[in-house]
């Protein structure tokens, strides 16, 4: 039994040591080319309303159930959500057709309030969506190795997503149009 506490001590101990060395900053970043302008991607991304055309999130958890705050687009736009994954919020707190938008976002049983969002930069005569996502993972060596994993556990869906966003902004090239003309207005 003591070599048993023992041994469990050691193990113990090197958990601790390295889960303090271990960085607990989140870092995800991915980029897709679009061949469509930021007008007509942002109309997709800006939108909440919109955002199950192409999110990645309701196919790897179908119960999601999303709630859409009494803002749907812009600066101030919201919502929540549950499913078997869990739950979260998130909130636009910048928006813009140039850059893109900038949202905070949480989710339950997780006290980080991450910095997320999908800027434009047009290269090529094609958009260059990135989509981020930053924040500093808690508690103190548990969420330093949660931090080390998240890019693996969220990437692909970041990728997904991308991949659903530029499949509609590319088929809906149409609608360029008349984005371009609401936006004049």
């Amino acid at each position: 039994m003591q070599t048993f506490l023992k041994v469990f001590g050691v193990i113990l101990a090197i958990f601790v040591v390295v889960g303090l060395i271990l960085p607990n900053q989140v870092e995800i970043k991915r980029e897709i080319e679009i061949n469509a302008s930021k007008a007509v991607i942002h109309e997709y991304v800006n939108n909440l309303d919109n955002w199950p055309k192409w999110s990645p999130w309701l196919e790897l958890d179908p119960s999601i159930q999303t709630t859409i705050g009494e803002i749907h687009s812009g600066v101030g736009a919201s919502q929540s959500w549950l499913g078997n994954s869990g739950g979260g919020q998130l909130t636009f707190t910048d928006s813009s057709i140039d850059k893109g938008v900038v949202y905070q976002m949480s989710f339950e049983g997780d006290p980080t309030v991450y910095q997320a969002g999908l800027s434009y930069q047009v290269k090529n005569d094609k958009t260059l969506v990135i989509w981020t996502m930053t924040g500093e993972m808690k508690p103190i060596i548990i969420g330093n190795y949660f931090a080390l994993l998240m890019d693996s556990l969220v990437g692909d869906s970041f990728v997904a997503g991308l991949q659903k966003l530029k499949e509609i902004s590319e088929t809906n090239r149409s609608f360029e149009h008349f984005v371009a003309e609401e936006n004049i207005k």
